[in-house]
C-alpha cells in the first residue's frame, strides 16, 4: 500500500481499507442509473422525469426556474429541453415581458407521458433503497441533501 497519505485518501478501494467518499458517491450514481434503467420503460431519463414533475406543478415556468427546482444547470437544462421540445413534451416559447427569458410548459403528450412514469419511478425509488430500513432511508435522505446543498426532506 502506498505511503502518500494523498493517494490514500483518493483510492478507489484499498483490499483491506476503506473506500473515499468520492468511489462510493460514483458506484451510488452508477447504481442509480441502473435501477432507473430497470423501471423506466419510456426512454426518459431521471433529469426528464424531474422536469415533467415541475411543470405538472407550476404549468408554466422559465427555464432557470425549471432548473433550480429539477436541480441541473443551464447548459443541461438547454440541451434536454431542446430534446425533450423535438419529443414533444413541452413547449417552450419568448417570454413576452422579457424577451431572453423562455417559458416552457408541458405539451398533453408530456401529461400523457408524467401520468405513464409515475409508477415507474416509485418502482425505480423502491428499487434502490431495497436493503434499507426507513431509519436508513431517512438517514441517506438527510446527508444527500446536505451534500447536495439542498434543504433537509
Amino acid at each position: 500500500m502506498s505511503q502518500n497519505p494523498d493517494l490514500i485518501v483518493a483510492a478507489p478501494l484499498w483490499p483491506h481499507g476503506d473506500s473515499s467518499l468520492m468511489h462510493l458517491m460514483r458506484r451510488a450514481g452508477q447504481h442509480s442509473t441502473t435501477c432507473w434503467a430497470q423501471c423506466i420503460d419510456t426512454g426518459l431519463s431521471a433529469v426528464q422525469y424531474a422536469i415533467l414533475v415541475v411543470l405538472a406543478e407550476e404549468t408554466c415556468c422559465d427555464q432557470q426556474t425549471l432548473g433550480n427546482r429539477a436541480g441541473f444547470d443551464k447548459a443541461t437544462g438547454t440541451y434536454v429541453i431542446d430534446r425533450m421540445t423535438k419529443s414533444g413534451l413541452v413547449n417552450v416559447v419568448v417570454d413576452p415581458d422579457n424577451r431572453r427569458r423562455k417559458l416552457v410548459s408541458m405539451t398533453e403528450d408530456g401529461e400523457d407521458m408524467l401520468e405513464r412514469m409515475v409508477e415507474q419511478a416509485k418502482s425505480a425509488e423502491k428499487t434502490i433503497a431495497s436493503g434499507l430500513n426507513e431509519q436508513d432511508i431517512r438517514d441517506l435522505k438527510r446527508l444527500l441533501s446536505k451534500l447536495g446543498g439542498l434543504q433537509e426532506p
